[in-house]
């Protein structure tokens, strides 16, 4: 199942696709470990929401978060750090887009260390 995230696509219909995406590779409910460039994010799908986290491994970083997001999809909303002008220039900032996030949990699924 191929997603993109052109627009006009409403929140309701593009989280409803990843719910079925997550469900279809067993996914659906689990939270999975991706590392990008050299930073670990945690990247989960239930009944509520598709949310990629950065995990903060360096306590000095970010006012000792332990982590943040950078890409949510529920129903009502789709957020994408990339996306968003202030965020796109703070040096912390993945620049990662949806779709690379959804091939990269499908090379997850690939990958002879998946379960």
């Amino acid at each position: 199942m191929k997603i993109t995230t052109e627009s006009g696509r409403s929140p309701e219909q593009l989280f409803r696709q990843i719910r079925d995406l997550f469900a279809d590779i067993g996914l659906l409910g689990n939270t999975i470990s991706i590392e990008y460039e050299g930073a670990c994010y945690r990247v989960s799908c239930d009944d509520s929401a598709f949310m990629v986290y950065r995990v903060n491994e360096v306590q000095r970083l970010r006012h000792h978060l332990p982590g943040w997001p950078v890409c949510l999809v529920n129903s009502h909303i789709i957020f994408e750090e990339s996306r968003t002008p202030d965020l796109a220039q703070d040096h912390f900032a993945c620049g990662v887009e949806l779709d690379r996030w959804l091939e990269m949990v499908r090379e997850y699924c690939l990958s002879p260390l998946h379960p």
